[in-house]
């Protein structure tokens, strides 16, 4: 054997090799297990398992239904819209309330996210266009009583 290394020694080195690629991909597969968890948890079916899992009475979740940017406009104009989306989220909902969840209140709040002025053209005042987004803030009681 060259370098003084016994073929036993290099079987023995092998193995433990063996061993630790086995634990790596143990570990590496544990670790995509729990990223998985982890994301599904952020998303909000995950969220409203969790919280049936933990027998809560009550699950709340807020979920973006629109969105709209303007920009003033010269001479006392109105604000035309830049940027307008909206959302449904009805396959969400119904997926909440497919693994035991009733939906029980709605309620719709706009957040302003930003505003753009500009003083008016030879009249005074200010023209002011606001930019938000609209929260839908659903609340869902467990069917299942604790």
């Amino acid at each position: 054997m060259a370098f003084g290394t016994s073929r036993e020694d290099k079987e023995a080195d092998a193995r433990r090799l063996a061993a630790l690629s086995d634990k790596r991909r143990l570990a590496l597969e544990g670790a995509r297990i729990e990223a998985n968890r982890q994301a599904a948890i952020d998303l909000p079916i995950g969220q409203a398992v969790a919280a049936k899992e933990e027998r809560q009475g009550f699950f709340e979740i807020q979920l973006q239904v629109g969105f709209s940017q303007r920009d003033p406009m010269p001479f006392g104009a109105t604000a035309v819209p830049k940027d307008v989306r909206t959302q449904s989220h009805a396959g969400t909902l119904a997926a909440i309330e497919a693994i035991g969840w009733k939906l029980e209140h709605v309620g719709y709040v706009f957040v302003v996210t930003g505003e753009n002025s500009r003083a008016n053209f030879l009249v005074s005042g200010q023209n002011v266009a606001v930019s938000g987004e609209t929260v839908g803030i659903y609340l869902f009681r467990n069917t299942d009583p604790a």
